[in-house]
């Protein structure tokens, strides 16, 4: 919506945007009714409307873009009607060896005109080939610069501390380019910028120009990319002081002189034609001279394509030759900084894929991945069997490099757990970091303390046990019960002769709901939950919807843990990343005990399958407690079975241990289905 002053018309720089838009669509002058009726959505205009008229005249007369034609016998106001045109339009038939061109480039802090500002402006002026002029300036953009531009230009803070601001230099610039055609390599980009930096003081910017990646695609049909780089290259133009205002608009020069050069021996010899041929198809061929405005401005189709400035992403700061070489194969990739140091470890399920993500990961969003882009100098691939093999050498190795930018896994020391001293006569439920061999039982790990908390205080809730640390009878004086007790919530064994026997059985309906086994107790507080919203309690209900959702968290996590630990016993059997072979995986409590990589046929699986099956024989039993050293492999096995759930590539086993005849179906239910039907690898 156009935007408009306290009497409803709109203001200045939309109308001459508009009225550029149409003189440029039409291709010839404009008759002003015509202008009235398009720009104010007047009809009747010109003659019968005296005020849209001088509104009009007023407004295209202060623009340096418009120009008014005088036809016909004088009107109303004492002047003659008026055709309205574009001042461009007196150079078109001008030779292109009698134009002046000014090639233009910026440095930016990005790519938004308004949040970001310009750092540095150059300007080439020239003629027939010969470079008339230069303009060059930094600039003080009045804000910080992002890290990565600073890389990328090498225009550092302490250069521009001392810089003019754009309102300094601004008229100079609009002096220097004055009565030249504009030139640049996505000119749209550069003018955009420009164009704001002269709204801010209130200058008109010139809008149109002619763009070396529009003209690339049409006179070299040889190349594929258009890149001023490439396009240097491919014109054998050699490039100097990149990414710096001049030294790009300097190339940029060199390239336009040659691309003239090209558009001569098409028979392409005025600035009209010329912008005419910017406008027509790419494979376009034909005499220029009998192209109209209007069948140019059917062809202008990748006109969009130079004026999309890409943000700035990855590929700035990282080799690309580095691409050439990662393999399409699951493993994990170290980055490293410029001493060595592995300041990252990440995993994937196809090598190239993921590391061909960094280089067009936009820049500017987070400082963390601006930083590790910024500081990578090497990149390390190892190449694995499985994706799963990936998930479980990245945890190990964070834990063992301890990378900076590696957190989530890296603070495994930290998780908290829930500790029940089974050991004690009336073991109380609470919260520990600490994991020993003493006989207790441990839940866990969890996310945070919040959420160890918050389950504590749902045990407590939901569980008459006790809280206090107090010394209990008989090694103590018996003593007063507290208010838990008077509530219901706790038999109170500090005052005695409490059965240890019945306190057992709530502990042991405290363990199993944090082994996620008590599916009853939640169907218990559903009833409740609703029974209080239909007695209108609803204070209660709350609650007690509260305290599902806390039971359904810690039930999610526990499944995981506590599950793995005293169940997941079996084989994963996954294609390799070597063609036919398959990767064999035994998971004993919840843990990777083996993995091994077999051909695949009959004999060596089965073979495998048996020696694998021995080694979990020999394990005995599940250890009653998870160290933490074990907490991540057990979770990222945990969920990586949750997630493939539905995954026939699963086989359990437990009487398989003891049984020959259990191993033997085993071993042909497996072979049944890998050798029957080879697995493909998941999709994630």
């Amino acid at each position: 919506m156009a935007q408009v002053d306290e009497n409803g018309v709109p203001q200045r720089g939309t109308l001459l945007r508009r009225a550029h838009e149409l003189l440029e669509q039409v291709g010839q002058p404009v008759v002003e009714e015509q202008l009235i009726e398009y720009l104010f959505g007047v009809t009747g205009g010109g003659n019968s409307n005296g005020f849209w008229t001088i509104l009009l005249r007023q407004t295209l007369r202060g623009s340096p873009l418009f120009e008014a034609l005088s036809v016909g016998d004088e009107d109303e106001m004492g002047g003659q009607e008026r055709l309205w045109g574009l001042t461009a339009w007196k150079r078109t038939q001008l030779a292109l060896e009698e134009v002046e061109f000014v090639v233009v480039d910026t440095e930016t802090t990005g790519l938004r005109p308004g949040p970001d500002r310009v750092i540095e402006v150059a300007g080439v002026r020239m003629r027939n080939g010969e470079i008339l002029d230069t303009f060059q300036s930094l600039v003080h953009p009045e804000r910080r610069i992002p890290p990565f531009i600073v890389r990328f230009t090498g225009i550092s803070p302490e250069m521009l501390a001392d810089a003019p601001k754009a309102r300094d230099i601004m008229p100079d610039f609009l002096r220097f380019i004055e009565g030249a055609t504009l030139v640049g390599h996505n000119l749209s980009f550069d003018v955009n910028f420009l164009t704001h930096e002269a709204q801010l003081l209130g200058l008109p910017f010139p809008v149109e120009g002619l763009d070396t990646i529009l003209l690339s695609r049409r006179l070299l049909p040889g190349l594929k990319r258009f890149k001023l780089d490439m396009v240097a290259q491919y014109l054998q133009i050699q490039t100097h002081n990149r990414h710096r205002a001049l030294g790009d608009a300097q190339v940029t020069a060199d390239v336009f002189a040659r691309l003239l050069e090209r558009a001569k021996i098409q028979e392409i010899h005025t600035l009209g034609h010329l912008r005419l041929r910017q406008q027509l198809p790419v494979a376009w061929s034909g005499d220029i001279t009998q192209v109209d405005a209007k069948m140019a401005a059917r062809g202008r189709a990748d006109e969009k394509l130079s004026g999309v400035a890409t943000r700035p992403n990855g590929s700035l700061l990282l080799n690309p030759a580095w691409r050439r070489n990662f393999p399409e194969k699951p493993g994990v990739y170290l980055m490293r900084d410029e001493h060595g140091q592995v300041i990252y470890v990440g995993k994937a399920k196809c090598l190239k894929d993921r590391l061909g993500s960094y280089y067009s990961q936009p820049l500017g969003y987070t400082r963390k991945m601006d930083g590790l882009l910024q500081n990578v100098r090497e990149i390390e691939t190892r190449v694995l069997g499985s994706e799963l093999e990936a998930l479980l050498v990245e945890s190990r190795l964070i834990k063992e490099l301890q990378p900076m930018y590696n957190v989530q896994l890296r603070n495994y020391e930290l998780y908290p757990f829930i500790k029940i001293d089974v050991q004690h006569a009336f073991p109380r439920v609470y919260a520990t970091r600490e994991i020993a061999a003493d006989g207790a039982r441990y839940f866990g790990p969890f996310r945070s303390r919040r959420v160890v908390d918050a389950t504590i205080e749902l045990m407590q809730k939901i569980f008459p046990v006790r809280t206090c640390t107090r010394s209990l009878p008989p090694a103590a004086k018996a003593s007063d019960p507290c208010l838990r007790h008077h509530l219901g919530r706790c038999p109170a064994p500090c005052r005695g002769g409490v059965d240890e026997d019945e306190y057992r059985k709530i502990i042991e309906q405290v363990c199993a709901f944090l082994g996620g086994e008590r599916e009853d107790l939640f169907d218990r507080l559903r009833r409740q939950m609703f029974e209080a919203a239909q007695q209108l309690n609803f204070e209660r209900a709350a609650w007690l919807r509260d305290a599902l959702r806390s039971a359904d968290e810690v039930l999610i996590g526990q499944q995981l843990i506590t599950g793995a630990v005293e169940a997941n016993n079996l084989f994963i059997v996954y294609p390799s990343s070597e063609l036919d072979h398959n990767e064999l995986f035994l998971v004993r409590h919840g843990r990777l005990i083996a993995q091994q990589r077999v051909a695949h046929n009959e004999p060596e699986t089965k073979l495998a399958l048996r020696a694998l099956l021995v080694q979990a024989r020999d394990l005995g039993r599940p250890p009653d407690i998870v160290g933490q050293a074990e907490v991540d492999q057990i979770n990222i096995i945990s969920r990586w079975i949750h997630h493939h759930s539905e995954d026939r590539a699963f086989f359990p086993f437990s009487s398989a241990l003891a049984s020959e005849e259990e191993q033997e179906a085993l071993f042909a239910q497996i072979w049944q289905h890998i050798g029957a039907e080879p697995l493909l690898p998941l999709e994630e």
